[in-house]
């Protein structure tokens, strides 16, 4: 395998900011929801992975586990479902005794265009787009609410904003809405000690997750991303006149998710940042 493009700009970490704490990462069995649970872990939080892919999540629970020497609960099942989110956090409250931090990651990377979606594929990018999280940020609420303290973070993406090719369904749906479920949420939950935040990254080389020897398969559909999409979103990014011109490296990401998930970040709710390079700036 070779050695990923962007590994000069993996960001160490170099905080303690979460011992004691319970963290839970959807989207955590690979790619940048890995990183972002590998991150929470390092900085000392005990972490429930939960993944679709339900064997991998299992394996990378295991694998974080012993690279970090922290806590970690795999749970595997479909978010968008009624119930399993609410599962979920049964879970991690009857393994841990709290949730402190949710990471809202799961996504369905779906990129195509409006006019090439199939009905059936159109429910699933809603599903696996918007649904998971509304049902994640549901289900942990009432105990955040009682102990009237809890970080939502919420990862979108640039392409809401930047206009970006085969994004309508992923970004303009999926990943816009949550900065709109980000700032509501926010203003729902301001006065119980509840904090909501949303990170936008850019392209992201996903492969330099760290993962040793990730697996070939994956429950990703090939041609959600048909041939030479990524090479034109490439392209675009490195035409823009003013970004770094490259993908982030996921801990570039993680470490912003980090802060928002962090006691530190007692002040700041409803707040959206974009973590791309400069593709989209205020």
């Amino acid at each position: 395998m070779s050695e990923p493009k962007t590994l000069p700009y993996a960001v160490k970490t170099e905080c303690r900011r979460y011992d004691g704490r319970v963290a839970i990462v959807t989207g955590a069995a690979q790619g940048l929801g890995r990183v972002i649970a590998r991150r929470l872990a390092e900085e000392g939080a005990a972490v429930v992975v939960a993944d679709i892919q339900e064997e991998r999540v299992q394996r990378t629970a295991r694998l974080l586990q012993e690279e970090t020497g922290r806590p970690f609960l795999a749970i595997g099942g479909d978010l968008s479902r009624e119930g399993v989110a609410d599962e979920m956090v049964a879970r991690t409250l009857a393994e841990f005794g709290r949730v402190d931090t949710l990471v809202n990651n799961a996504a369905a990377l779906i990129r195509m265009r409006l006019v090439d979606f199939t009905e059936e594929l159109l429910q699933k990018a809603v599903d696996w787009n918007v649904w998971n999280t509304v049902r994640c940020c549901k289900a942990v609420l009432p105990t955040m609410i009682e102990r009237r303290y809890g970080r939502i973070v919420n990862i979108a993406g640039e392409a809401w904003r930047t206009g970006a090719p085969f994004h309508t369904l992923l970004a303009g749906v999926g990943k816009g809405s949550m900065v709109g479920l980000t700032v509501t949420l926010a203003g729902e939950t301001i006065a119980q000690g509840i904090t909501v935040n949303c990170v936008s990254p850019g392209g992201i080389e996903t492969a330099a997750d760290g993962d040793p020897d990730p697996p070939a398969a994956s429950y990703r559909d090939p041609a959600w991303t048909g041939p030479g999409v990524m090479e034109e979103l490439g392209r675009i990014v490195g035409q823009r006149g003013i970004s770094m011109g490259r993908f982030s490296h996921p801990t570039e990401v993680a470490s912003a998710v980090a802060y928002f998930g962090a006691p530190e970040a007692s002040f700041v709710t409803g707040q959206h940042i974009g973590v791309s390079g400069g593709m989209a700036m205020i």
